[in-house]
């Protein structure tokens, strides 16, 4: 009996709770329809955003790859051998994101070239972000007080910061740029394939489709720097000698010829001694030569192997739609933050505040 009662007291409570709606449905009405023209009123305040997105899947060299089905395994279950995977490279994808994001990288795109897609606007990406990029209207009420200090304090306090770590100073305004910059670049990389998935969102289609693809081909570069860095410092100590020997092996060249067509004819033991030991070095010369020329080709061709090549899956493509702001999921989650907040008010003045 006692079960009985609770249930016929809950169906009752519930029943009250649909009847008390009811009679506030009006008040429900209003404050969604509110909730949603305040949705719009934010939808069309906030400027639209386009986002260009670039898909890369490099080709590691043999150096670089995992040793053995291990590394494979590993790196399909997403886990990184590291130095067990007999590769010394230690630039691992996963840090592919920290590369774009820091200082020099950001520092290298701020005199690229962008216009926008009316063809109205040149002029660098530095200039485009800090003087053209639109903002939301109350943006501009609270950044309002700040300016008015910033002309009271003076430009200089404001406008400085602490000399980087670096010998490049970068003003208040370039740091908040850079930062700027780098919350517009997003860089993931999937641990089972290594693929590079590279997105760029700008307010102008064209000037984020031309920095996506700016981002990629220095992302490339970079690696390509690294992971060649030894081979080419090889190479270039090889070219130096490969350099030497050939200019000794000229000038002992030309020695022997000079002495032979001095001596031409003469059959004394000392001429020939002499044009032996110029024989002789001549000989010498010519193969440390050959066998520098050799080493020469095998470092050009090191060289060309430990650089990566990156087969662009899916280039920079101007954006036709608009990535933000989501018009209808910003109405439906005003209209719903409405109609929560004002049903969750009703049963609580009624059933709290009031009794």
């Amino acid at each position: 009996m006692e079960d009985s009662g609770v249930k016929k007291y809950q169906e009752i409570d519930i029943i009250g709770l649909i009847l008390l709606l009811w009679s506030k449905r009006k008040r429900i009405v209003v404050n969604c329809f509110i909730g949603g023209v305040l949705a719009i009123v934010v939808a069309f305040s906030i400027p639209k955003e386009y986002t260009s997105t670039v898909v890369m899947a490099p080709e590691f060299t043999s150096g670089s790859t995992n040793a053995g089905g291990l590394g494979a395994l590993a790196s399909m279950a997403g886990i990184n051998l590291g130095g067990l995977s007999g590769s010394e490279d230690a630039l691992y994808p996963e840090l592919y994101p920290q590369i774009v994001s820091s200082t020099p990288f950001l520092c290298d795109l701020m005199n690229l070239p962008v216009e926008t897609e009316d063809g109205e606007l040149r002029t660098t990406l530095y200039k485009y972000l800090s003087e053209y990029e639109k903002y939301a209207w109350w943006s501009t009420l609270v950044k309002a007080p700040v300016k008015m200090i910033k002309k009271l304090v003076g430009n200089d306090v404001l406008d400085t910061i602490p000399p980087a770590a670096t010998d490049t100073e970068l003003t208040r305004k370039q740091f908040l740029m850079l930062q700027s910059l780098d919350d517009r670049i997003a860089v993931s990389v999937d641990k089972g394939n290594s693929v590079i998935t590279l997105s760029v969102t700008m307010q102008d289609p064209k000037v984020a489709a031309n920095v996506a693809s700016v981002v990629a081909d220095n992302l490339q570069e970079y690696i390509g720097t690294y992971r060649s860095a030894k081979a080419r410092k090889d190479l270039a100590y090889i070219e130096t000698l490969y350099g030497e020997a050939q200019n000794k092996y000229y000038i002992t060249q030309k020695e022997y010829a000079e002495h032979v067509d001095q001596h031409q004819g003469l059959v004394r033991m000392q001429h020939q001694i002499e044009l032996d030991r110029l024989s002789n070095e001549k000989d010498l010369a010519f193969n440390v030569y050959n066998q520098l020329a050799q080493q020469l080709e095998v470092a050009r061709a090191k060289v060309a192997e430990s650089t990566p090549v990156c087969v662009m899956m899916q280039p920079a493509i101007k954006p036709t739609k608009a990535s933000s702001p989501k018009k209808m999921m910003m109405g439906l989650l005003y209209v719903f933050l409405a109609f929560f907040g004002t049903v969750s008010w009703i049963i609580i003045k009624d059933r709290v505040i009031n009794k």
